[in-house]
Parts: C-alpha cells; structure tokens; sequence
C-alpha cells in the first residue's frame, strides 16, 4: 500500500515537473506554444503511426508517422537545452510539413485521399508556431508545396501509390479531416487556454504592483510628514534657542548685567536642547524598532515600586500646572520580566503628556491584576482629545495643531516596546474630560 502511494507520488512529482519545464508561468508565450505544438505532434505521430500498422498501410508511411514522433521529440529536447526555438521551429516545419507531408500525399492516395488535410494542419500549425515575416515565409513554402504536390499527382499519377479501393479512400478521407480537425480544435484550444493563463498573471502582477505602488506612495507620504514633523520639532525649539541666546547676548552688553535674566535664558536654553535630545532619541528608537533591532534587557522589578521612583524622581520637571498625583496600587503585586528602563521610557512618555495638558487637577497612576497581566493606568482630568485623536494617537501621525502630544512618534514608540513584552496599550479620551492612557504587562517570569 505505502509502496503503490510513494511511486503515484514520484509520478505526480514527475509530472510537475515537465509541466515546470514546458509550459512553467515563467516561461515565454512564444516557448510555451512551441513546447505545445510539439507535444501534440509528438502524441498525433504516434497515434497515425498505430492506426496505419492496424489497417496495413505499409512500413514506410509507418516509418514517416513514426519519424513525426521522432523529430518531434527531438526538436522539443534540443530546443530546452539550446534555447534555439526558432531554429528548432524552421527545422521542425521544414523536415514535416516541406518533406515527411508530402511524401506521405504520394504514398498514400495523393489528391484523391484524406492526406490533403495534413497541410491544412500544417498551416493551422504555422500560423502558432511563427510570427511575423517568419509566418508568412513559411506559409508561403508550404502553399508552394502544396500546389507542387497537385500538380505533380495530376500530370504524373504513376508517382502516386493508390490505396487498395474506393472504400479505403472514404474511410482514408473521413479519418485523416476528422484526425487533423481534432488536432486543430485541441491546438487551438490549449492555446487559448495558455493565453487565459497568461493574461490571468498579467493581470495579478499588475495587481500586485498597483498595491506596491500604493505602498510605496504611502511611504513616500510618509516619509515627507516625517520630514516635516522633523523639521518642525527641531525648528520650534532652535528658535526659542536662537531667541534666548540673542537675548543673553543683549543682557551681557548690559551695565550692570542681571545674571538672574541670564541664568532664565539658560534655562530655557537647557529645556529645549533636552527637547531636542529627546525628539533625536524617539527617532533612532523609531528606527530601531522598524528595523527590528530593539532590544530589552529583561530582569524581575516590582511595577510599582518602579511607578514610584520615576514619578517622584521626574515630578518637578513634568508638573508645571500645579497638578495632584495620586498613587492607586492593588497590594501584594509580583514581580514581573520586563525591561525597566524601557518601562521608565514610557511611563516619562505618558506622565509627559498628561501633566501638559491638565492644568490645577489629577492625575492618577494605577496598577491591578487581571489574568497573569499587571495593568498599569495614568488617568488625568485634563483637556483631552477628540475621537480623530484618539484613533491616531498611538500610530505615526502628523499633528496638525502645535504643542499638541508631543512629535507624533512617542506614544507610537510606548506602544512598540510594551507590544515587544508581550503586552498591549490602549487610549481613552474626551475632549474635555480627560485621558486614560493604558498599558499591560505579563507577571510571567518563566521565560527567563
């Protein structure tokens, strides 16, 4: 049983792979059809050739049918490993339809029998197999042989070997226009159904290079909001930069000069070079990220306890708006595997925001337990967002508004280093009401 399933499998691999060869997709249409007309007149010379050893036509039109075969098989072997198609094209017309034809019109009942219908088949096969001048060259020499061989059967009928009766000549007639009329049918239908498949992959590719030029003309979009997210981040604090150091600048030719104006301006002088700092550090974690190449330093660390330390380590550079931060942590939380720093980078990322954009109200930081995941929360009664906003805010987006969420880029970083945890990150807003900023973590440590 197990030997009969191997060799039906060696069989069809078999198959696949001649398929491959002769009629692959990758295959031009010209190689596909010349590879098709020699396969049928390999299979249509030995099938003529077993009818005529059935009905005794004689050795020699056994051995024109079988030569068919032969060349056909020969030609279809060379014209793979050589690459020579049209040669093999011109030989293959030139040695059946120019020679093995006609001599099968002599020996075999001339005008009077069905062999006539061998060059109608000729041509049908010409007319597929060459383009061109090469076509009606060709159509050409076998309509001169054609009428070379009538005429040559009407002036001199001793070259003709006549069939044994009239019946034969009936059944010669009807089986020679019904063999080539199946031939042609089955030529032409395998030919249409080359070119269906054909236009069927031209018609996929171009599917497929309409959506990668989607793609590319979504990069492209992409890659100018970029530019211009860039160049408006970096641009808005070198202006305050610029404006800050003119102005210690004018301070310093001052008498007396006031150090307590100067020391301002290099602090804010500080705060946007930070700024910059930080939109160059979100950019190159972008890029590590889309590349693949982010890595985590995973280790056990008490969430809250972690909470803790990068809210009161960071409270006085975040809150500038007089805010209250509130602290709501289930008891008894286990450590969990995750990255501390990158877990500090995001927490810094949200209480960034929310401290922006609530003014004289709270914000609250949570934990609670669920289903081995730590979720950690920051609610705050601020500003914000509308529902556009909450639907991009995670993703790579161009604010139109200014001083709005940072550059676009950081909450879409937070949500790629928890998804990289095994996590997952959410948003809820109300224009007016208020921003939940979600994030969970696995508890599981089993990985380390």
């Amino acid at each position: 049983m197990h030997d009969t399933e191997d060799q039906t499998e060696v069989k069809e691999k078999r198959f696949d792979k001649i398929y491959k060869d002769y009629f692959g997709p990758t295959l031009e249409l010209r190689i596909q059809f010349f590879n098709l007309l020699g396969g049928i007149g390999l299979a249509a010379g030995i099938a003529i050739g077993m009818v005529s050893a059935f009905f005794h036509a004689g050795f020699f039109v056994l051995t024109l049918h079988l030569m068919i075969s032969l060349i056909s098989c020969l030609m279809l072997l060379i014209a793979k490993a050589k690459k020579c198609y049209k040669i093999c094209s011109w030989i293959w017309i030139i040695s059946i339809f120019i020679f093995i034809f006609p001599a099968l019109f002599f020996f075999s009942g001339g005008h009077k029998s069905g062999t006539t219908c061998y060059f109608l088949l000729a041509f049908a096969f010409t007319v597929v197999l060459l383009d061109k001048k090469s076509r009606v060259t060709a159509l050409f020499l076998e309509y001169i042989t054609f009428i070379g061989c009538c005429l040559a059967a009407f002036f001199y009928p001793e070259l003709i070997v006549k069939l044994p009766s009239e019946i034969i000549y009936v059944i010669h007639i009807i089986f020679n226009f019904s063999f080539c009329g199946i031939m042609i049918i089955i030529m032409f239908i395998a030919r249409n159904r080359i070119i269906y498949n054909r236009q069927n992959q031209v018609e996929e590719l171009n599917r497929e290079l309409a959506a990668r030029n989607e793609t590319l003309q979504l990069y492209d979009q992409m890659k100018s909001n970029f530019l211009a997210m860039v160049a408006h981040e970096i641009n808005t604090p070198l202006a305050v930069i610029a404006a800050s150091s003119n102005d210690t600048l004018d301070l310093l030719d001052e008498e007396p000069i006031n150090i307590e104006e100067v020391k301002q301006n290099q602090v804010v002088i500080e705060r946007r070079v930070k700024m910059i700092d930080s939109v160059v550090l979100d950019l190159m974690d972008k890029v590590a990220i889309e590349n693949g190449r982010l890595s985590l330093s995973r280790q056990p660390i008490n969430l809250p306890d972690l909470l803790v330390t990068v809210c009161e380590t960071h409270l006085q550079k975040f809150d500038l708006n007089n805010n209250e931060l509130i602290f709501d942590f289930q008891s008894d939380m286990p450590a969990i595997w995750a990255d501390s720093l990158r877990i500090e980078q995001v927490m810094v990322n949200i209480l960034t925001n929310s401290f922006r954009h609530t003014k004289n109200g709270t914000i609250t930081v949570s934990v609670k337990r669920s289903d081995g995941m730590q979720t950690v929360s920051v609610t705050d009664t601020g500003e914000g967002m509308d529902a556009e906003m909450v639907r991009v805010v995670l993703k790579f987006y161009i604010s139109t508004k200014t001083d709005y969420w940072r550059h676009g880029i950081g909450l879409n970083i937070c949500r790629k280093i928890v998804t990289a945890h095994g996590g997952d990150m959410s948003i809820e807003s109300e224009e007016g009401c208020g921003t939940t900023v979600r994030f969970s973590l696995k508890e599981d440590i089993s990985d380390a």
